[in-house]
């Protein structure tokens, strides 16, 4: 019980002792505790050793003050944005005076947290601001003299159209950003989980219209609307974008203007140098709205689609683009969302986006649909590698719209579509690199030929009773020639033998019969609907004109497998049937000496089919080319082609001194002055030069259809 007691003692007097706020100077050095003592100021070591007990001021230890908070931070600068925009800077005139520094900008209202004399300096100074941009412009920035000068020239009248739009952007722009601010503005009576709505919904802008003096002719005078109802039937032969009946010019232009600009420049063939003025026009707005100031809507999609699929009407290889536009139409269709339903990121909680209407989608997926189909053609036909390849939902769109029928051309979408995916299987397993050289004879390239026969005869069957049978005739004869092209490689050496020969031979039969039923559909639309047949078609013939030249052409080959060329001559005439065409496109073409000097497509595709037909009976028959009756070939070729419609023997005398751009043509005489002197010789391939591609880099270079032309 003592024991208890003392160490009870002992607690109560150790807690008794209070413990000094600071140790003395001896005790700290030497490192121990320092307890107060008996007399104050003195602690017990010092008491006890009788030494001086010195004490050490110690100052006030300062607070530390906290920073600022990083969300204030944000706020503010959030803050200062929307008042820029809230308060835009008025018009900058031609020539600035100096204004004072103190001047407060027009319109700086208190708004937002603490007012505009609480925001940084930076965010009340009068500014410009970059295209299409919420920064400013920089210091270093200046516009060129040419814009000054047609500011200074353009009446008050004038600037109205520019200045409306500019409002409206800005407008555009003061209503996106305040829905950015909503981030921080959740209330008490609001779920902090649930993001505010409106900060997901797209910025719908309004396109702006095309100020141009023609285009603006064209609709005062309603001859756009003649126009629009030439294009509706032009796009029969591609029908990917379809204009409603009930729509009228204006309403289109005040809609989609660049759509409408691209279908006047398609429909306005029969007037070549108007076209050439439109399409100059449609360039320079095609570049201000994708690269200078960027959009991206669905008719801008469809502007470049319909532009391309009748390119022909307006190509030059000065200015041709046609696998730079046609990735450009992908990569619009892609960053509005056509190719499926996208959500990039995935926030918790985020609201769905309003789905389009049954009919906004139809045409969504319409334009994207024919994105893939001229990537397709344009792949194949040039060469090049197809970027955007067929997927399942696209079979599953050209199903539907089949099914739902909007309009007659929606069930000739879905036979398409499925015919191009029939040629992309062709071009990858029968042309890709490591089997481009494989004979017919070969065990993989025989499986995948009698494979996709298979498939091309099931869609022949599929689209019998459909509409639009000249279109889909001239597409599954040459999808199924490109098929049994593959019959004219040569056989490894040692391969020849009576099932190899029967198999080729069959083979070169069909593709003979294919290219003739391609030449016999192109020649049964009557003359003045030439111009409905779209740039994929024509791209084609070529490809046709020389697989029926080899066929027809004395060879070896042929005659070591028992192939009757002369046979094969006397089926299908490929000299008549080039000199129908160049009748036709004589008949065609707005080529006129003095009234319309400028060559357009008709005049340069007849030059070429004339000569290629006179390369062509040098080859069949080298000691008499020029000897050929044309009685005997009309039965042979069909209905297709009539005396009535036949053409006068092309003569030379009508290319004498014809002068195409800067260069003048001499044909005959000279070959030194002649363009085409080059493919009369003797020794000229006409394959070589089809090889290089119609529409490609290399094919007129030097024969004034290059540099030379002035469009």
């Amino acid at each position: 019980m003592q024991q208890t007691d003392d160490s009870e003692t002992q607690s109560a007097s150790r807690s008794g002792i209070t413990r000094t706020s600071q140790a003395c100077q001896r005790c700290r050095s030497l490192k121990t505790r320092c307890l107060p003592g008996s007399q104050p100021g003195i602690c017990q070591r010092c008491s006890t050793s009788t030494k001086e007990c010195i004490w050490a001021e110690a100052p006030r230890r300062a607070r530390k003050l906290r920073a600022p908070s990083r969300i204030s931070q944000v706020e503010q600068k959030i803050d200062g944005l929307v008042a820029k925009l809230v308060s835009p800077p008025a018009l900058r005139p031609v020539s600035i005076p100096a204004a004072s520094p103190t001047t407060a900008p027009p319109g700086s209202t208190s708004l937002g947290y603490g007012g505009v004399s609480s925001w940084p300096e930076a965010w009340k100074k009068q500014s410009t601001h970059a295209p299409g941009s919420w920064l400013p412009v920089p210091d270093s920035f200046e516009p060129s003299n040419l814009e000054l000068r047609d500011a200074s020239d353009q009446a008050p009248a004038q600037l109205e159209i520019p200045t409306t739009r500019r409002d409206e952007e800005n407008e555009d722009d003061r209503q996106y950003v305040e829905r950015i601010r909503t981030i921080h503005n959740f209330g008490d009576d609001e779920e902090i989980s649930q993001a505010p709505e409106g900060l997901f919904l797209p910025s719908k802008r309004r396109e702006v219209p095309i100020v141009d003096e023609q285009v603006q002719q064209l609709l005062a005078s309603r001859e756009a609307d003649t126009l629009l109802g030439r294009y509706r039937q032009m796009s029969a032969s591609f029908p990917f974008v379809i204009i409603p009946p009930n729509m009228t010019a204006q309403d289109l232009h005040n809609e989609k203007p660049m759509l409408l600009l691209a279908i006047i420049v398609a429909a306005s063939s029969h007037e070549h140098q108007r076209q050439m003025q439109l399409d100059t026009v449609f360039r320079q707005e095609l570049a201000q709205r994708t690269i200078i100031q960027p959009r991206r809507t669905l008719g801008l999609v469809q502007s470049v689609l319909v532009y391309l699929s009748w390119y022909h009407f307006v190509f030059s290889h000065k200015t041709q683009q046609i696998f730079f536009l046609h990735h450009l139409a992908i990569g619009l269709a892609l960053d509005i969302g056509l190719h499926r339903e996208y959500q990039p990121l995935n926030f918790p909680h985020r609201p769905k986006p309003t789905p389009p209407t049954p009919k906004e989608r139809r045409e969504r997926e319409r334009a994207f649909l024919g994105c893939y189909y001229l990537s397709s053609m344009i792949g194949a036909g040039l060469q090049k590698p197809n970027l955007l390849k067929h997927t399942s939902y696209m079979t599953e769109w050209a199903q539907n719209l089949k099914l739902q029928r909007e309009f007659e051309s929606d069930e000739t979408i879905s036979h398409l579509i499925t015919l191009r995916q029939l040629d992309d299987q062709v071009q990858d397993t029968l042309y890709s690199t490591s089997a481009v050289d494989l004979p017919l004879s070969d065990a993989r390239t025989l499986m995948h030929v009698r494979f996709l026969e298979g498939q091309l005869d099931a869609w022949k069957r599929d689209s019998q009773s459909a509409g639009a049978q000249r279109l889909l005739n001239l597409s599954s004869s040459f999808t199924e020639m490109l098929l049994h092209n593959v019959a004219l490689r040569p056989l490894k050496t040692g391969e020849s033998g009576v099932g190899v020969d029967s198999t080729q031979l069959n083979a070169l039969l069909v593709a003979l019969e294919a290219g003739k039923h391609f030449l016999d559909a192109l020649l049964s639309f009557p003359v003045d609907e030439y111009h409905l047949i779209s740039f994929s078609e024509w791209m084609r013939l070529p490809t046709v004109i020389m697989t029926v030249a080899r066929l027809c052409i004395p060879s070896e080959s042929h005659a070591a497998i028992g192939w009757d060329f002369r046979t094969a001559q006397e089926r299908v005439r490929l000299d008549l049937c080039l000199e129908a065409l160049c009748y036709r496109m004589q008949q065609l073409s707005t080529y006129d000496k003095v009234k319309q000097s400028h060559p357009d497509f008709w005049f340069a595709m007849r030059i070429i089919n004339d000569l290629t037909k006179s390369w062509y009976m040098r080859k069949i028959k080298p000691q008499a080319s020029t000897q050929h009756t044309q009685a005997a070939g009309v039965a042979s070729i069909g209905s297709t082609v009539s005396t009535t419609a036949m053409p006068t023997p092309s003569s030379e005398q009508d290319l004498s001194h014809m002068e195409i751009g800067s260069m003048a043509m001499h044909v005959g005489g000279d070959d030194g002055g002649d363009p085409f002197a080059f493919m009369k010789d003797m020794d000229f391939e006409m394959d070589q030069f089809f090889d290089m591609g119609l529409f490609g880099d290399e094919a007129y270079t030097g024969m004034g259809f290059g540099g030379n032309m002035p469009f």
